[in-house]
């Protein structure tokens, strides 16, 4: 450890920013909220409240005074200096369950890269995502999750992915070019002309034989340059073989969700400016065109919920003018 410090240093900072704060306290957020000291919400304090101990503790070693700090204000002892160093529960390890949790959070990774390139905010509800009907049994339990966390109204696996995306293949002329020298041509024009199947095997990091200059080749990945591109009305996401498609058609009902979205999100970030409790509930107040009218109309529940408005009002010359993506509205918000 002492000549590994940096590494272990990045691997705690990785769980802490990646798989505590941006996965499982956004992720349990609501559970959080509860007014009702349920077990769920005990279950999730004491969770949180045992994983930052042990942060604590293991941070100790290269952060003595910040760890003790948060060691002494949790647990009430007098130093963390004293305690001991946590240790490995590795009969509670499941594999698989990690297994299929790094799936979803690939593919809801890969999706929010897919709308990042289409430059579609993961606030705007999309009707579909289609994925590979490969992992159907590993994961499709786990389908509400990724609905969530990618805007997504419906998931559906699929058997043949190439319906919705165009696939080719050339050469990679740096590995392959003195290995056929001539023959490069012909390699060409047989890689043109594979199967949907011998694209797969590629992608899977399998070998084909292909037939060239009246020998059979073996052909690997690295031999090869595979592009995806999506058919129309879809974009297309892939990374360590696996993929997502989104159906990016936006319908007017998911246009009126999205600003009803971003609505939620504007009004969360005032309350936050006017340092109101997450508990309080409050009136809204708000001036827009038709079109944000007809989407506060549309989803008015859904705003009031995620807000905890319990009224929302039509009022002008309001102060605070927020976009709503592209519909210049104003908000203004008051503790009930």
């Amino acid at each position: 450890v002492l000549f590994r410090s940096m590494r272990t240093v990045r691997k705690i900072q990785e769980f802490v920013v990646e798989d505590l704060s941006n996965w499982y306290i956004r992720r349990a957020r609501r559970r959080f909220w509860n007014e009702e000291l349920d077990a769920d919400k005990k279950s999730v304090y004491k969770t949180t409240y045992e994983i930052l101990v042990g942060v604590a503790e293991m941070i100790a070693p290269f952060a003595p005074f910040l760890s003790d700090e948060i060691y002494t204000k949790l647990t009430g002892e007098e130093t963390v200096h004293v305690a001991y160093f946590p240790e490995a529960m590795e009969e509670l390890i499941d594999k698989k369950v990690e297994e299929r949790m790094d799936l979803v959070r690939s593919l809801i990774s890969i999706g929010r890269f897919v709308r990042e390139e289409t430059k579609i905010k993961v606030r705007q509800p999309l009707s579909e995502a289609l994925l590979d009907g490969k992992n159907k049994d590993l994961i499709s339990d786990l389908v509400p999750l990724i609905q969530e966390e990618l805007n997504i109204k419906e998931v559906v696996f699929v058997d043949d992915l190439n319906e919705y995306m165009n696939l080719s293949v050339k050469p990679n002329f740096k590995v392959v070019g003195k290995v056929f020298g001539p023959l490069i041509k012909e390699f060409q024009t047989k890689l043109e002309g594979l199967s949907g199947d011998d694209i797969s095997t590629l992608q899977k990091g399998g070998t084909i034989t292909l037939e060239v200059g009246g020998e059979d080749k073996e052909v690997t990945l690295e031999m090869v340059d595979i592009r995806i591109s999506s058919k129309e009305g879809f974009n297309v996401g892939m990374e360590n073989n696996n993929f997502i498609i989104l159906d990016t058609t936006l319908t007017d009902e998911l246009i009126l969700e999205g600003i009803a979205r971003e609505m939620v999100s504007k009004v969360q970030q005032l309350r936050k400016n006017k340092d109101f409790n997450v508990a309080d509930r409050i009136t809204l107040y708000y001036n827009g065109d038709d079109e944000v009218t007809e989407a506060v109309n549309m989803f008015d529940e859904f705003i009031k919920n995620e807000t905890l408005s319990t009224d929302i009002v039509v009022k002008f010359n309001l102060k605070e003018e927020v976009d709503l993506n592209g519909h210049t509205t104003q908000i203004d918000v008051e503790r009930v």
